[in-house]
């Protein structure tokens, strides 16, 4: 499958198809010779060859099959074929039955066995002829497992729960939120929980239509008067993979004592899971160690972020930071804001390609889509040039200047530029200080050859500042942040650019005439433990640079990541920032929220303050 920005991923998903298309076609063939050489077996009378065959009836219809606690599920199906004089027959035995994913199990002629691994909704598809019938089959996995983690439960933890309904000892869920939304190759998606008065045993449950999913475990990991249960790996895949694009699993926990007399029971909450994994490498900037760490989402074996580069790199602190695509460049911004000189990095090899301390000095930086230059600015301390300035992605020397109008009162700000290439959206500052901290701006976008810059977001007065803005790899949709000087003073702390609490992701379609703003709700949404405080510092959104499948049928999403101070569960980032992750539904209709309920991202430092997540297509090994 080839994605909108042309670039190739297969999937499981998308081998199955392309296995099922290749599959319809043999076995078409195949019942053609069968006719052909008169091997009609079975039916009710006419003893006719299959020319005549109109349609056929593919037998049980829409049926459920259990897979339960690791033993497969069969059933044998009958193909009755509608001939077009009007008559009916059993033509099973000519028929060619197979499964449209083929990852749920296969036919031995024609009895299904389903696999034991997962769950799924699919459809049983039957071919003779020049006919071909199908009908939907529901797999349910059903299974209870223990958590390894939980080495003191007893023998059998299910009889604890048969005992008298408790709402008293009910537990609380408290991580993820209700309706999160995350991809089958995340992995480590905690769950947190209080776990209700006198409770030390726990049943976790996940259910839909194909999926019944029972984990006992007790609380090995208590915090801040909860406890964080985290699914082993097969729990994770047979979760995950059973549902990727189906409906939601409800789950809740039910919590009981030893004796197992009564019971509580938690209310319900939904947990999605996309179609497809997710690609590509992040790049963020982390405070404790002052360095960049990456994690690569491509990778089976990676669990938690590594550090990249630091001090290394000509300076005490390297911050702001930008990749080209191909993540094979990186350039960043050394020893902090008014200073301004900058690292142009070969990644494999981590050698400095510029002549550090001589080449123009820039603030913020955004590659275009072959990795040949770089857009930056530049606004503080001996700033000369205060509008886009085009850098030589080699040698970090000046290619040219794209006039925007920039000032030293209204310096450019914040560039991002296209996927496909075309345009570089930036922030025409309204009241300067840095080009960390500023207020009052407001987002243009300019053709990436130059000429007359387009308004998209104007600040609608002194008091708001638009800023961060990030097209999607799509071209048409951009995020981009807001903050609001609630305090009425116009350059409040509240309403920076920098880690304004005010912060709120909204998006516009960057390709309409006068774009309509939308507010990105759900990705905004405080985690329960935030309660009523929506000032949350949701900030610096980045997007992901692929394009993916939203269903086997189709739809497009994408996924974005953030900054924020809310709460992840129990587990508090102090005055600090942690990573998050929404997806966006690029197909969403105009003037509605395309945003999903956000995660943490679980392989960060959780005792760090994280910013600044930088896509890649690929993370490049070190040589």
């Amino acid at each position: 499958m080839i994605h909108r920005d042309e670039l190739s991923r297969v999937s499981p998903h998308d081998l199955a198809r392309a296995v099922l298309s290749y599959e319809i076609m043999r076995h078409a063939w195949l019942a053609v010779l069968l006719v052909a050489c008169g091997n009609h077996q079975g039916g009710s009378g006419s003893g006719s060859g299959l020319d005549d065959l109109a349609s056929m009836k593919v037998s049980p219809d829409d049926q459920t099959l259990v897979v339960q606690n690791g033993v497969a599920a069969t059933s044998a199906y009958t193909v009755t074929g509608v001939f077009n004089d009007g008559h009916t027959e059993d033509i099973t035995d000519q028929a060619v039955l197979s499964l449209a994913d083929s990852t749920l199990g296969g036919f031995t002629g024609a009895d299904l066995t389903t696999g034991t691994d997962r769950g799924g909704t699919t459809q049983v598809i039957a071919t003779a002829g020049p006919a071909q019938g199908s009908t939907p089959v529901n797999v349910m996995f059903k299974t209870s497992w223990n958590d390894p983690a939980s080495t003191g439960l007893p023998a059998d933890p299910s009889s604890l729960f048969t005992g008298t309904a408790d709402n008293t000892r009910a537990p609380d869920l408290v991580y993820p939120n209700d309706g999160a939304l995350v991809p089958p190759n995340l992995g480590r998606l905690e769950f947190h929980f209080h776990a209700g008065a006198g409770n030390t045993i726990f049943a976790l449950s996940f259910e839909n239509s194909v999926t019944d999913i029972t984990v006992y475990l007790q609380c090995t990991l208590p915090l801040n008067g909860g406890c964080i249960y985290e699914p082993d790996a097969q729990l994770w895949s047979w979760l995950s993979n059973t549902n990727r694009a189906a409906d939601p699993v409800m789950w809740s926990l039910k919590g009981t004592d030893a004796t197992g007399a009564t019971y509580g029971t938690s209310t319900a909450m939904k947990l999605g899971f996309t179609f497809e994994d997710v690609s590509g490498g992040i790049y963020y900037w982390t405070t404790t160690t002052q360095a960049i760490m990456r994690y690569d989402f491509a990778s089976t074996t990676q669990t938690q972020a590594v550090k990249y580069a630091g001090t290394e790199l000509e300076g005490t602190c390297i911050g702001c930071h930008a990749l080209s695509r191909d993540g094979t460049k990186l350039v960043a911004e050394v020893n902090g804001q008014n200073d301004g000189r900058t690292a142009l990095v070969d990644v494999a090899t981590k050698n400095v390609m510029n002549q550090f301390g001589t080449t123009p000095k820039t603030m913020f930086e955004t590659w275009n889509p072959t990795g040949t230059q770089y857009a930056a600015v530049y606004g503080d301390n001996g700033a000369t040039n205060y509008n886009l300035m085009v850098i030589n992605g080699n040698d970090a020397t000046m290619v040219s200047t794209i006039d925007v109008g920039g000032t030293a009162t209204n310096p450019t700000d914040h560039p991002d530029w296209s996927l496909d290439g075309s345009r570089i959206a930036y922030v025409r500052v309204g009241i300067a200080c840095t080009m960390q901290r500023m207020w009052n701006g407001s987002i243009y976008q300019v053709d990436a050859a130059g000429g007359t810059p387009e308004l998209l977001v104007g600040a609608p007065d002194n008091l708001h500042n638009e800023y961060y803005p990030a097209y999607a790899p799509d071209g048409r949709l951009m995020v981009y942040d807001e903050a609001t000087c609630t305090s009425g003073t116009t350059k409040g702390t509240e309403c920076e650019a920098d880690t304004s609490p005010t912060a709120t992701l909204k998006a516009i379609d960057s390709t309409a005439a006068s774009p309509t703003p939308v507010v990105l709700a759900n990705a905004n949404l405080p985690g329960l433990a935030d309660g009523a405080n929506t000032a949350l510092t949701n900030s610096f959104p980045k997007w992901n640079p692929f394009v993916f499948d939203k269903t086997a049928a189709g739809g497009h999403i994408a996924w974005i990541t953030f900054s924020s101070k809310r709460m992840y569960g129990l587990r508090s980032p102090g005055s600090g920032t942690l990573l998050w992750m929404a997806a966006i539904d690029l197909d969403a209709p105009a003037g509605t929220d395309p945003s999903s309920i956000a995660f943490a991202l679980p392989f960060q430092d959780v005792t760090t303050s994280n910013h600044i997540a930088q896509w890649t297509t690929q993370i490049v090994q070190i040589q």
